[in-house]
């Protein structure tokens, strides 16, 4: 048991620096290749800006299913099946990745940020969003 939990305690650093060095690195992946090759594997972005001289894309994803924590729900059936559920209190937690590309003047990828709460933080979740071109991952493989 003792190993067990000491073992996950040095689980949790790797399991929080893996979240950023996954979109990081995804993101990286995309330096130097054009717009459309991004736009290919991620669709059309949600949003094209143009601020203090640079052109950004951004793509959005929000999760529908918004949870409730920190407060109680309570359901009850009555003798028919039918379920009534009462909540009360809590914070609503909306989850949201956003992924930012930046372009030069020919379109090409010259850097790139991401913010959220819930965006891939492994490979095997989130390979979709690596540049098949330059995926690390797959290099490493010998894929």
């Amino acid at each position: 048991m003792k190993k067990f939990v000491l073992i996950s305690l040095l689980l949790i650093p790797v399991w929080a620096y893996g979240f950023e060095f996954f979109m990081d690195k995804c993101i990286k992946s995309w330096i130097g290749y054009p717009l459309d090759s991004v736009i290919q594997r991620w669709g059309y972005p949600d949003q094209e800006k143009n601020i203090a001289g640079k052109k950004l894309y951004v793509w959005e994803t929000f999760d529908t299913d918004i949870e409730y924590r920190g407060g109680w729900s309570v359901t009850s059936t009555d003798k028919k099946g039918n379920e009534t559920t009462f909540s009360s209190g809590g914070v609503p937690q909306i989850e949201y990745c956003q992924k930012i590309i930046e372009t030069d003047s020919n379109n090409i990828v010259i850097n790139g940020q991401w913010k959220g709460n819930a965006c891939p933080n492994f490979y095997i979740v989130g390979k979709k969003l690596v540049n098949p071109q330059n995926d690390q991952w797959a290099k490493k493989k010998g894929l």
